[in-house]
């Protein structure tokens, strides 16, 4: 399938390029989120105990998202993309909020939900706004702005993580979100048409959607992304755990534990926006399945020292490649009125590997519900290795998916 109306640019350069700084920076915080709890988790059950919950602060944030965010593509292609921001954003300001002030670790848990909840809708929307406001050609080149500050907050997320939580409190990592959300979606609001994506009420919207899921490119995008979503929640959830309750290092060293992949995240996402036109939307998702799948094999070798380095590297890299790539790819291969939801729905099956796969790999790991802290779990370097191999061949089946699936297409002009 392919989007058969011509273009026509909803905004003038000038608050066009507002509404998008505005989106960029919702991305920046519900992406950020994912990563900034990662190094802070260890404090917070030191502060509030009930280690056995430390996997579902991750799984209710992306769980609650994974469920949203096909609600939000149906809301963003029949009722238009502002007023579902809208919503996004207030959600995750209040579980942000909730965070801030919990006092025991049920609320975080409760609170990680609620923003969840929000973040279902902020990164699914700004790509599907920016398949609204650009052109292809424009668009590939945008694709590589997004991808780099998804990148960047996958940086500067575990570093400030640690940070403030170091330095200041771990409630700092949930209230830094407040303000900067609040002034992003009010800016969307007040800047973005109402009406943009309204002309999506198509007759023949719920056989599209029908129809989406019987395309060669969405199947092996949904397909291959359920897996590889697993893998990343995995790698951002447990490295963290690994420096520190296996390695002896610091808050600080968690979070400076996944620089070395958000760095490569960072260029590579860079780097895919500039290829993306001679190499084609194929090209890359090979690429980059196939380097993540060699870095997880590297993790689950030696998840320290030089092979671990080399190992979160390679993760990165793959996943900058393909995460980009797959964005603008599902656009093209849906029509204009069910862009949103096509849009949605990549990101909905990586949502749901990676709420599946958080629990998953702590029950491999030896790290039960009940557990009060992580020196009650019976040799966790033993159960942190088998954790890293159970990676390593999800990462493998995720690019087998990749290579066996992904149409052949003409790259984008």
């Amino acid at each position: 399938m392919s989007a058969a109306a011509p273009f026509v640019p909803p905004l003038p350069p000038g608050p066009r390029r507002v509404v998008v700084g505005a989106l960029l920076v919702g991305t920046l915080l519900a992406s950020m989120e994912v990563v900034v709890a990662g190094p802070a988790m260890p404090a917070v059950v030191q502060d509030l105990g009930a280690a056995g919950l430390y996997p579902w602060v991750f799984t209710a944030y992306v769980a609650a998202q994974t469920v949203t965010i096909p609600v939000y593509g149906w809301l963003a292609d029949r009722w238009g993309r502002r007023d579902g921001y809208l919503l996004s954003v207030l959600l995750f300001v209040l579980g942000s909020a909730i965070c801030g002030l919990a006092d025991r670790m049920e609320l975080v848990v409760a609170g990680r939900a609620v923003q969840g909840l929000g973040a279902g809708g902020l990164v699914p929307l700004t790509v599907t706004v920016f398949g609204d406001l650009y052109p292809l050609r424009e668009r590939t080149r945008m694709q590589g702005i997004f991808s780099l500050v998804w990148g960047l907050s996958s940086l500067l997320g575990p570093l400030l993580g640690g940070l403030l939580t170091e330095l200041w409190s771990w409630r700092a990592i949930f209230w830094i979100n407040v303000a900067p959300g609040v002034v992003a979606g009010t800016i969307v609001v007040l800047a973005l048409p109402r009406a943009l994506g309204r002309h999506a009420r198509a007759p023949d919207a719920p056989a599209g959607r029908l129809a989406l899921l019987r395309d060669p490119t969405q199947q092996a995008v949904l397909g291959s992304g359920l897996v590889l979503g697993g893998v990343l929640l995995g790698v951002v959830g447990y490295v963290p755990l690994q420096v520190q309750a296996v390695g002896g290092g610091s808050v600080l060293d968690a979070g400076m534990g996944l620089l070395p992949m958000s760095l490569a995240w960072t260029l590579a996402a860079n780097l895919a926006g500039r290829l993306l036109g001679r190499l084609g939307f194929r090209g890359l998702t090979r690429a980059g399945t196939a380097l993540v799948a060699a870095g997880c094999a590297a993790l689950a070798w030696r998840a320290d020292a030089a092979v671990g380095l080399v190992g979160l590297l390679l993760v990165g890299m793959g996943m900058g490649l393909v995460i980009s790539t797959w964005n603008v790819a599902v656009q093209e291969a849906a029509p204009m009125h069910l862009r949103g939801t096509a849009t949605s729905l990549s990101l909905f099956s990586r949502s749901v590997g990676g709420a599946v796969a958080v629990p998953a790999l702590a029950a491999i790991a030896g790290i039960r519900p009940g557990t009060s802290s992580f020196a009650q779990v019976q040799d966790l370097p033993a159960g942190m290795g088998r954790l890293f191999l159970a990676l390593a061949g999800a990462a493998l089946v995720s690019a087998v998916i990749a290579w066996a699936r992904f149409p052949a297409a003409r790259s984008p002009d």
